[in-house]
């Protein structure tokens, strides 16, 4: 079999056929709605990219907006200036309407892998921004990129099995069945995938979609997805932080698994979303995020290059089919 192919059979098997629906947990698990009230909380700006309230949109082009918003944390817990440019798997991309898979072709390979019913939950409608505040109906989606940050292993060492440890990566730990799942999607160090809400369902889960001032109107902007990863604490952050990710932060399998759902939202958006970090979104709200911390803004695109590459081969797609 070509190795390609081994590559993308791989890819699917572990990120569709072990994908974790609601009919396989435990009817017992714990609900996730929170069980107190969330007072409003207040904004001082549209942020370091420059969100348009009137617009619903951030300041400049897409890839712009791109270059602004995929930047961590460094060291010292601050913000990195902004990207000069992107690997060129993301810059010819993103915003463009060319260049998607045919929904036939992701059909044959998704199916081929999963039930309908899989399908359906990772790849059925697309998710319409609302149109309240706009004068003209338009597809806004910004692929929101987080890490889990946890477990937190204190100041003990990482265990030198957590990339394939069936406990850490047990994506059980993040289901929630009251529907109330922090995330769209989650990934663990393994490539599985938890489906914690469909696409097409309008979630919040930064502070600054949840800011008062928006009064709501930015639920359906963002899509979320999750990366497991553990940390652990470093010397000179106070208490008990969770300052230090592993080494590497995230493994192939994850960015594999993130350009695999990247390319499914893209499709069902009919355009190349925007890919932003978690910390740029919420960067001057005061207890923002760090995350996806240490996210390799290099590995990401590669993945992306391999999948389309297959993707565009008829003869390694029609493979799965037989």
């Amino acid at each position: 079999m070509h190795a390609s192919i081994k590559f993308f059979d791989w890819l699917l098997a572990g990120a569709l056929a072990c994908l974790i629906a609601a009919t396989c947990h435990d009817a017992a698990l714990a609900g996730c709605k929170p069980d107190h009230f969330k007072p409003p909380f207040f904004i001082k700006s549209m942020g370091v990219c420059s969100f348009d309230p009137e617009t619903l949109s951030y300041a400049g082009t897409p890839v712009q907006q791109a270059m602004c918003l995929m930047r961590g944390m460094d060291g010292s817990r601050n913000l990195l200036s902004r990207l000069s440019s992107l690997p060129a798997g993301l810059a010819s991309r993103i915003g463009q309407t060319t260049g998607l898979p045919a929904r036939a072709t992701l059909t044959i390979i998704l199916l081929s892998k999963a039930s309908r019913e899989v399908w359906a939950t990772i790849y059925g409608c697309r998710c319409r921004v609302p149109t309240t505040t706009i004068s003209a109906p338009r597809w806004r989606d910004i692929f929101v990129i987080h890490d889990t940050s946890g477990p937190n292993y204190g100041h003990r060492a990482f265990p030198d099995n957590i990339d394939d440890s069936s406990k850490l990566n047990d994506l059980r730990n993040f289901y929630c069945p009251d529907g109330w799942g922090k995330a769209h999607v989650f990934i663990s160090r393994t490539g599985e995938l938890l489906v914690g809400h469909d696409y097409s369902i309008a979630w919040r889960e930064t502070k600054f979609e949840q800011a008062a001032e928006f009064g709501g109107a930015l639920q359906g902007l963002f899509l979320h997805n999750e990366l497991l990863q553990p940390r652990r604490s470093v010397p000179g952050h106070g208490g008990r932080n969770d300052a230090q990710s592993p080494d590497p932060a995230f493994t192939t399998a994850q960015y594999d698994r993130l350009a695999l759902v990247y390319v499914v939202a893209s499709a069902r958006a009919e355009r190349w979303l925007v890919p932003a970090f978690h910390a740029a979104i919420d960067a001057q709200i005061p207890n923002g995020h760090d995350d996806p911390l240490n996210f390799d803004i290099d590995s990401f695109p590669r993945s992306l290059d391999s999948l389309m590459v297959i993707l565009g081969r008829p003869d390694q797609v029609q493979a799965f089919h037989q």
